[in-house]
This record gives C-alpha cells, sequence and structure tokens, in this order.
C-alpha cells in the first residue's frame, strides 16, 4: 500500500486549483482537458501581462518624453514676454 502513494505522488501535478493539486488520476476526461485549458490560459495571461507592463511603461517614459519637448519649447516664449 505504501508503494501504491508513493505511485501516486509521483504522478506530476496537472493543475493546482484552490490551493488543492490535481493529478491525472484524481480527474476524468472532461476535468482534464478543461485543466489542460487552464494551464494554457494562465500562460497566455501571465505573457499578456508582461507585455502589457511593457506598454505601461513605454507609454509613461513617451508621455515624460513630450513633457519635455513642450517645456523645451516654452522657454522662448517666456523669454520674448519677459523683454516686453
Amino acid at each position: 500500500m505504501s508503494e501504491d502513494k508513493n505511485m501516486k505522488n509521483e504522478e506530476p501535478v496537472i493543475i493546482t486549483f484552490n490551493d488543492v493539486q490535481y493529478r491525472k488520476s484524481d480527474l476524468n476526461e472532461e476535468q482534464i482537458a478543461l485543466a489542460s485549458r487552464l494551464n494554457v490560459i494562465g500562460r497566455k495571461l501571465a505573457t499578456l501581462q508582461a507585455a502589457h507592463d511593457d506598454y505601461v511603461m513605454t507609454n509613461d517614459y513617451k508621455n515624460i518624453v513630450i513633457q519635455s519637448f513642450e517645456r523645451s519649447l516654452k522657454p522662448e516664449v517666456v523669454e520674448e514676454v519677459e523683454e516686453e
């Protein structure tokens, strides 16, 4: 019987859901298919999150450069007003 427990523990975990690890032997065919989809979706979302974070940071940097460019143009206008 201890061999059965060891064999089951060596079986790879298909999915961890609500802090519970599920192996293939714990699931029926439909659940295995759904678990597989959840795993794919999770990996895809992780990739999209990284891309989103990159977009947000790049967009913030773009806005900083735009503001810097605008400020670089304004001193000319301020100097002209001061001379009058």
